[in-house]
């Protein structure tokens, strides 16, 4: 959590600043143990909502706005690595990049980050004001860049990273895209012959008052349905996806889902790669740049997007405390393949466990581009031969009566 302090330092100057902390009596500790008086101390409120005067327009392009602007990140890394590189100044170089950015609201966050280090905040503090945009791991790695004296090296670390997270999202969004779009073309076939062709078929059907087949009967049963009570579908789906809202916003429902998209056939391929890669490369990255080895573990922790492996990570840190290698206390909670837990261990035995780290990374950043191909490649078919069967059964059923009709006039 993040809170806001006003504090007196031992020469009785006040001091406003933010801390991170686990609660306001840790934060109070860690200020006393620093040798500031705390004045006051509270934590830092989420972002206003909306006034009830905003339109549902309006929130709509704030939303799109605020997607499209936390892809400005690494543009943004890789901009001021450049001019940090070159000599420029922070202050100079963060208000020339701000000048530069279309993005009204990515551009309204730079230029307050520029005003908080104008007040007198540090660069990380100023970014942690704004934790919807820029991680944990982010922020901390600047905030030892700083106490390093090498910003410049870690924004363009931070670069290369938000631009890997980018490719890797882009990639998974564009295989994705196909598969779905088969799928919506072929659902709004079904939906067309069961609304416009099959209920002039059963017309005719009626009028001849013959016992039908039990296909044909389903067939227009569900085309009298999507007719006559379409709107209970879409009804029916919010109300499905409020009720997985609401169990997944409960740390039970949390947990189930996460541990069954970790076990689930053909998912469970390219989300525990995902996973493993998320853990080494972002845990490479901090090592790499002189993070804590724990606290590097707390901020990977909060990065994998999963409350099981979360778990698993807080227990191999606890063995790591204690004086375990880290290739052991991973080892012992099983959420990374044997072969990484080996590498690991090698990296240890060579003192060399961030490049290993960020090797395990790489590799499987290019596990996850083939797995992707090879899934779109299998869904694809799968989607094709699905509503062929579907669209098949339709005909199928519209043709067993006309066919019987056929029998009785031979």
């Amino acid at each position: 959590m993040v809170y806001y302090y006003k504090a007196l330092n031992k020469k009785g100057q006040q001091i406003s600043d933010i801390i991170d902390a686990a609660n306001e009596v840790e934060a109070r500790k860690k200020l006393k143990s620093e040798g500031l008086y705390v004045v006051s101390i509270s934590q830092k409120s989420d972002s206003a909502s909306p006034t009830n005067l905003k339109s549902h327009i309006e929130l709509l392009v704030e939303r799109a706005n605020r997607s499209s602007a936390k892809k400005q990140v690494g543009l943004f890394s890789r901009q001021l690595a450049t001019l940090l590189k070159a000599g420029m100044p922070l202050l100079t170089a963060i208000a020339d990049i701000a000048e530069q950015i279309d993005n009204k609201v990515f551009k309204t966050i730079v230029i307050d980050v520029k005003q908080k280090i104008e007040e007198g905040y540090s660069f990380s503090n100023a970014l942690a004001f704004h934790r919807d945009f820029f991680s944990e791991l982010y922020i901390n790695m600047i905030r030892v860049g700083e106490s390093l004296g090498s910003l410049d090296e870690v924004m363009e670390r931070l670069a290369e990273m938000e631009e890997k997270n980018n490719i890797l999202k882009n990639k998974i969004r564009a295989a994705l895209w196909y598969p779905v779009f088969m799928l919506l073309f072929s659902s709004v076939i079904v939906v067309f012959l069961m609304v416009n062709i099959i209920p002039t078929i059963s017309q005719v059907f009626a009028e001849q008052k013959r016992d039908l087949p039990l296909p044909t009967k389903v067939v227009i049963a569900a085309s009298n349905f999507l007719s006559n009570f379409w709107f209970v579908i879409p009804i029916l789906a919010i109300l499905l996806y409020y009720l997985y809202k609401k169990y997944v916003a409960t740390p039970e429902g949390r947990r189930n889902i996460d541990d069954l998209l970790m076990k689930m056939p053909i998912v469970s391929r390219l989300y525990n790669k995902i996973i493993v890669y998320r853990f080494t490369f972002n845990l490479g990255v901090l090592l790499s740049n002189k993070v804590d080895i724990l606290k590097a573990f707390e901020i990977v922790k909060k990065i994998v997007n999963n409350v099981v492996v979360e778990e698993k990570i807080e227990n191999a840190a606890k063995k790591i405390q204690e004086g375990a290698p880290i290739s052991q206390s991973l080892n012992k909670y099983e959420f990374l393949p044997k072969l990484v837990i080996g590498m690991i261990s090698a990296g240890e035995a060579s003192d060399r466990v961030d490049e290993m780290l960020l090797n395990i990374g790489n590799v499987y950043e290019n596990e996850i581009d083939m797995v992707v191909t090879s899934l779109t490649g299998m869904v694809e078919p799968l989607i094709i031969i699905m509503m062929g069967i579907v669209i098949g059964i339709i005909v199928l059923s519209v043709m067993m009566p006309i066919m019987e009709m056929n029998l009785m006039v031979q």
